[in-house]
Formats: structure tokens, sequence, C-alpha cells
């Protein structure tokens, strides 16, 4: 009897710690199914009004207190906002996986408090050591647009950008001052960045302005940068500025191969040619093309623990180690309880692209803008 117990009990934990891990992401793949009637059978969300700061989740300043003004415990560099000499323009990712819209109603307070506790706390924030941070909300393209099957994601996506450019605007217009700037974005929002530097900052009046770019979790072809970013190169080393770097995260093993193949097929569909479509990779741990690998020494400090509101965790140095290889970035899982990595099949980390590397992002943020303003300095 007491075996019969024994071996219930030990299935009903086995069946409990299986929901535990696989929930969320059954939950997050249901998210992402196709909303149930086309994109022009919704109605457009209200367009924002970029002059009304609660239009934006990060503005500087003590009127706007929020989630990008937070640092880690124990940072020595705090947040420098006050004083910075630069600024960041950072376009948040996909939060919005209501079912309401392909696109999210900025007026639904719970995808925004979600955006603040996921994103701007745990990305935006890195730049607040070396830059005032700005970061609009916009009409984010659905979880479910991922996976549409008509053109509804594009659609979708469209809505998404319109207001990504338009903040982007305000904020030269406005905001911007004739000041060096940072772009970064994750995701949707590197999607978003990619038509911002063709459209909008390549070979334009406010491209010399440009410090870096840092557009994670979309790939990036190496031959896009003559055929279709005419000014902006790949940054080769960590104090090189005017230019980008881009990384997707995998666990050591990951099918990467798969992601990268996907770019070079989008790239060739582009230029019908396979010649430069290698996906770029700039390893985060050392932010220098000619070091593609680092040890677990070389990693500064990853943010530990999930999406949350409150201050942030202090960051742990040495986690994983990191390695380029195919154009996808690969890296040790950590051992230590307080990552509770929340992988996609396929190994992919997309979902961590920003926070295992935190310290190292942040401390090159800083260095380029030093980097910048030095030899502005120097030019006269």
């Amino acid at each position: 009897m007491n075996r019969v117990v024994l071996s219930i009990a030990t299935g009903v934990i086995v069946i409990l710690a299986a929901a535990y891990w696989l929930y969320p992401k059954i939950a997050l793949m249901a998210q992402m199914r196709p909303l149930e009637k086309p994109f022009d059978a919704y109605p457009r969300p209200p367009v924002p009004n970029y002059a009304d700061p609660a239009n934006w989740a990060a503005l500087p300043g003590p009127d706007h207190v929020d989630a990008a003004d937070l640092v880690p415990a124990g940072e020595p560099v705090g947040d420098r906002q006050h004083e910075a000499a630069a600024d960041v323009f950072y376009i948040h990712p996909t939060t919005y996986r209501g079912r309401e819209n392909w696109n999210q109603d900025l007026a639904l307070k719970e995808w925004n408090d979600f955006t603040d506790r996921s994103v701007i706390n745990r990305q935006a924030a890195i730049f607040n050591g070396c830059c005032r941070v700005y970061a609009p909300r916009y009409r984010q393209a659905a979880s479910a647009a991922i996976y549409a099957k008509d053109d509804s994601g594009d659609k979708a996506r469209e809505v998404g950008y319109a207001d990504v450019k338009a903040a982007f605007r305000y904020y030269i217009d406005h905001f911007n001052d004739g000041r060096p700037f940072i772009i970064a974005g994750h995701s949707q929002g590197s999607f978003y960045i990619q038509r911002l530097m063709e459209e909008v900052i390549d070979a334009s009046a406010i491209r010399p302005q440009l410090v870096a770019i840092y557009a994670v979790g979309v790939g990036f072809q190496e031959g896009a940068f003559t055929r279709q970013y005419k000014t902006i190169p790949p940054c080769a080393k960590p104090d090189d500025t005017g230019c980008l770097v881009s990384w997707n995260t995998f666990a050591r093993g990951g099918d990467g191969a798969a992601t990268a193949t996907r770019n070079a097929d989008r790239y060739e569909q582009r230029f019908k040619t396979r010649e430069g479509s290698e996906t770029l990779c700039v390893n985060p741990l050392t932010f220098d093309r000619a070091e593609p690998d680092a040890p677990r020494s070389g990693n500064a400090g990853a943010l530990p623990g999930t999406s949350g509101p409150g201050p942030l965790p202090a960051l742990k140095p040495g986690l994983l180690g990191a390695t380029c290889d195919g154009g996808m970035l690969y890296v040790d899982l950590p051992t230590d309880d307080a990552f509770k990595l929340f992988m996609l099949p396929g190994g992919v980390l997309h979902f961590h692209d920003f926070d295992l590397f935190f310290k190292n992002i942040r401390d090159n943020a800083i260095l380029r803008v030093d980097a910048f303003l030095r030899r502005k300095a120097e030019a006269g």
C-alpha cells in the first residue's frame, strides 16, 4: 500500500513539475494563434499623441518616474539621466498577448504594465548609465501576428511601425536638441529599427548624431550593410560609433542554423542573390568581431529573475560564456537557481537576449558614448 501511495505521489510531483515547466510555453503558443477574424474586421485603436507623456513608457526627468530609472542592486554606475550628454531611443519587443485586436490599444493598462515590468526595467534601464531614456508606447502588433495565415500580421506591423516612426520624429523635433543618440530595440522593436535605419536615418541630416544601434533579436544579413544600409556598418570594435550591433541567443546545441537559413531566404527574396546572406552576430561579451568567443569570465554581470515590478536584483558575473557561430550566439545554460530561463523549442533564448548580458551592454553603451564625445571634441 505504501508503495502505491509513494508511486502516486511521485507521479503527481512529476506531473506538477511538467506543468510548471510547460504551462507558460503552452500559454504563449496559444496567444500566438491567429485571431478568428482578419485585420480589417477589427477597428484600429486610437492613434497616440506623443505630446502626451502618457504615451511614453519612459521619459527622463523628475516628472516622469518610470521603470527605465531602475538600477540593479549594487551597480556602481547609477541612473545618470539627469547629467547624460546623450539619449537612447528604445523600442520594446512584443508584449501584447491579448486577443482583442491585431494591435494593442494604448488604453489597456494591463499590457502597458506588463511592458514596464518585463522589458522597460530589464532592457531599457540598461541605458540609464549613459543616456536619457525615451521609450514610446505604440500600437504594437499582437503576438497573434507572428503566425498570421494571411496579410493580417503585415498590416498589424504597419500600424506599429507608423507609431514608432511618428514617436521617433517627435523625439527628434521636441526632445533631442542636436544631442548624440543611441537607438536600441528588441524583436518587434528591432524589426522597426531596420526600417528606421533605411527610411529615416541612413544618409539623413541626423545621421552624424548616431552613436550606435543595438538592434537585437532579429536577423541582419552581412550584405545588407552595403545593399540596404548605405552609411551604417556593423560595429567591429567595442568603441566604434555610428554603427550597429546585433545577436540572437541560443543555448549551446540549439538549432540556430534553422534561423540563419530563414534569414538567408528572406535576404535572397529581396536581393535575388545568396551572396552576403550570412547573419550578423556581434558577441555582447566582447563587442569585438575579431573575438567571437568569450568564456564565462567575460560576463560582467547577468540580470537574474524574471519579469516583475519593484527593484532590480543584483547582477551575477561569470554566469556564462558565449560564442558567435554561423551567425547565431550560443551560450552556456546557467546553473544558478536564480535564473529561470524561458527557453523555446530549438534552444531559443530569445526572451533573454538582453538580461544575460546586462552589465556588458551597459558598460559598452557608456564606452561608445564617451568615445563619440571624445572624437567630436577632437574634431573641433
